[in-house]
């Protein structure tokens, strides 16, 4: 599922780059690559034949047209009810399956249900709080639910983990039926034969003993990240404290381009580090190259942390400069060091921490590429020198 959600991922972000520059309400967004579908919005609807795979995200998805390979849906409510040739791989609160998937369904959600016409052709792989399968399913079946109601027949093996299972009349499992759960659970003759049902017992654990005991481990595994940290910080600042101290102009300049189409800046960043990175590969491709993958490994990894460092502070100093004037070093030191905390910690949110600290990289990259850039110009098209900003003033 991991795949799966960052191909989701990578749709929205190109689906919502399309839709800033609609006018009018909000509006499902659709795209078709290489004969892929991608669809978000709102109301995420497929409602035209997908020649490949289908990648559908949103509050309402619903599937109402055949897929010739697999369908990948997410969403609040999601219902698939067309036919996938493939697999299926659906996320939700209420995931519906009622149309036939020809290969694997790998479904997660508070409730599932499947009750298509046709069997599954695959393996069936569901994890929820209520599971209902009326299905029946060529291959085997892995549930992990409080309570499973299956209704069809399962030619493979059946592999239930949960507290309650239910048979309905038609339910049958031609395999071994293994069952994980606190209690024992009775399955009738008709479904499975006494010799090929397995039971394990579920251990439910002393949860209050386990907290403690992560607590502690949590508490002697988190000092070594702590000081990292610190020390990190504390190298980022020292580094930047010598360039506002020592080279005054060369940082008064960065703030100047900063200042100057800020958006430019950020996509002169990205090409920058795109440059950057492809530095290694290149020369891994040449023969004498080789032998320079050591210091071109070193090379960038000082480059992005200067590059970082110039992007969390000149993003710093532009909000600054919103409050406060920044004429002495004292306040761009003091403002360095809030910079360089907070973007710290933004880092360190979960899921787009490592967004946003790309956004920063890649600003300080913009920033540095701009003023070295502005170097090589034709003299013809230098700036006069009293355009140049005075150095700022001492502490």
């Amino acid at each position: 599922m991991r795949s799966v959600l960052m191909l989701l991922v990578a749709a929205l972000l190109v689906l919502s780059v399309e839709a800033q520059a609609q006018d009018g309400p909000p509006a499902t967004n659709q795209m078709t690559f290489g004969g892929d579908h991608f669809v978000a919005g709102q109301s995420a609807l497929v409602d035209t034949p997908v020649a490949r795979d289908v990648f559908a995200a949103g509050y309402d998805v619903a599937l109402r047209a055949p897929v010739s390979g697999d369908a990948h849906l997410a969403g609040f409510n999601v219902n698939q009810g067309a036919d996938v040739v493939g697999d299926l791989y659906a996320a939700g609160y209420s995931v519906s399956v009622t149309g036939n998937v020809g290969g694997d369904v790998t479904a997660m959600g508070n409730s599932v249900s499947m009750t298509s016409a046709q069997p599954v052709g695959g393996n069936v792989r569901i994890a929820g709080q209520t599971v209902t399968l009326s299905s029946g399913i060529d291959g085997a079946a892995l549930v992990t639910a409080q309570t499973l109601t299956l209704g069809g027949a399962v030619k493979g093996d059946l592999n239930f983990v949960g507290e309650k299972l239910n048979f309905g009349p038609d339910a049958r499992v031609d395999g071994t039926v293994t069952i994980h759960a606190p209690r024992q659970i009775a399955v009738p003759a008709s479904v499975a034969s006494a010799d090929r049902v397995k039971f394990e017992q579920l251990v439910t654990p002393d949860y209050s003993a386990e907290a403690g005991k992560t607590a502690e481990h949590v508490i002697r595994g988190v000092w070594p990240a702590v000081w990292a940290t610190g020390i990190w910080w504390l190298l980022l600042f020292v580094v930047g404290v010598v360039f506002i101290a020592l080279l005054p102009r060369l940082t008064q300049a960065l703030e100047s381009a900063a200042r100057a189409h800020p958006f430019r800046r950020l996509g002169l960043g990205f090409v920058t580090l795109a440059a950057v990175i492809g530095l290694v590969p290149v020369l891994v491709m040449t023969f004498v190259g080789i032998f320079l993958v050591p210091f071109a490994v070193l090379f960038v990894v000082i480059v992005w942390a200067l590059a970082y460092l110039a992007g969390a502070y000149l993003l710093g100093a532009g909000i600054a400069r919103g409050l406060v004037t920044l004429e002495t070093n004292l306040r761009r030191i003091v403002v360095l060091a809030l910079s360089i905390v907070v973007a710290g910690l933004l880092g360190m949110i979960p899921v787009i921490g490592w967004l946003l600290t790309l956004v920063i990289l890649c600003f300080g990259f913009g920033a540095v590429a701009s003023v070295i850039l502005g170097r090589f110009r034709p003299r013809d098209q230098q700036p006069a020198p009293a355009a140049i900003p005075p150095a700022p003033e001492a502490v």
